[in-house]
């Protein structure tokens, strides 16, 4: 079944992404590995051209949490695209920081809580990502209306705002002489602790309109659709943010203990001897894959590190 994929990449982030080691996401692999195999649509298959449409914005620099956001942000959308080729589109909106007047959360003299008619006003900064829901919108519709070899849409997303694109969609299934009608998809982006610990649910109002859902994705999934940590991209490569790693300090550790040898002393240098296998010097553990392909693992990140120290005292002492 020909499908195409629509992806709120900002509901992604924060219902599935945010304060995990999973962010440097392989979404083609994500679902033609694990997704497709426990939908409703089990012998699906991604169009090879745009098969996924992922919408997102550039952070702003002034509501950065950290000094690094954008250029990470950046690594990841040319990472991705580099690695995922045609099958996917990254679409982007953009991200306004503007001021504006809200009611303030204002209490009764006896402690009840004010209407917001009665609080007063107070002028704070107002930060939206914008487009996304648009381009959403005009990208599905606008692909279902003049592609008829598209069999499936699906959607990852639990924005009730899209709900009038899914039901707009089951209207033109109804009405259109095609004879095949367009399956509609729905990915919630949670977590399964989300789901289990904290009562997140699917929104009703868009999954009334999906042929199936799919309420969450499990760690385990996340965790096998990781993109490789370096990724060649013509002569700027792109590197897995040392940040977004579960073990980040140890990575840190021993990127910066590589740049010490004199052959090594830049980060990319550095990711280039990590994704290369390794001799197996007597004194040493064997690395049974390429350092790059084992950070993930507290213990090979220990053993890893040894290699780079007897790495860099052999180099200069040379």
């Amino acid at each position: 079944m020909k499908t195409r994929i629509y992806i709120d990449g900002y509901n992604l982030y924060y219902g599935c992404l945010k304060h995990t080691p999973f962010k440097w996401l392989d979404l083609v692999t994500l679902f033609e590995k694990h997704l497709f195999a426990r939908s409703g649509a089990p012998y699906s298959y991604l169009d090879e051209c745009q098969g996924i449409k992922y919408f997102t914005a550039d952070i702003n620099d002034k509501v950065a949490h950290d000094e690094n956001s954008l250029k990470d942000q950046l690594s990841y959308h040319a990472g991705l695209q580099n690695y995922c080729g045609k099958k996917l589109d990254i679409i982007k909106g953009n991200y306004s920081v503007d001021q504006a007047n809200y009611p303030h959360v204002d209490f009764s003299q006896n402690g009840q809580e004010l209407a917001p008619r009665s609080c007063h006003k107070v002028r704070v900064w107002k930060l939206e990502e914008k487009q996304s829901d648009v381009n959403i919108a005009v990208e599905s519709l606008f692909d279902v209306m003049n592609d008829e070899t598209i069999e499936q849409v699906v959607f990852v997303t639990n924005d009730t705002d899209l709900v009038p694109v899914l039901r707009k969609i089951r209207m033109f299934n109804e009405s259109s002489p095609r004879k095949n009608k367009v399956k509609i998809g729905l990915v919630i982006p949670s977590r399964r602790k989300n789901v289990e610990k904290l009562g997140r649910k699917v929104n009703k109002s868009l999954s009334q309109y999906a042929d199936w859902t799919i309420s969450f994705i499990e760690d385990s999934e996340l965790e096998k659709s990781l993109l490789p940590n370096r990724i060649s991209c013509g002569k700027k490569p792109q590197f897995r943010p040392t940040s977004w790693f579960k073990h980040s300090e140890k990575v840190a550790l021993i990127l910066a203990t590589l740049m010490q040898a004199k052959d090594l002393s830049s980060i990319p240098k550095a990711w280039r001897w990590l994704s290369t296998e390794k001799p197996s010097p007597d004194d040493l553990i064997i690395l049974p894959l390429a350092p790059d392909q084992l950070m993930d693992d507290e213990y090979w990140l220990d053993v890893i590190l040894e290699h780079a120290e007897a790495y860099v005292a052999f180099k200069n002492n040379v």
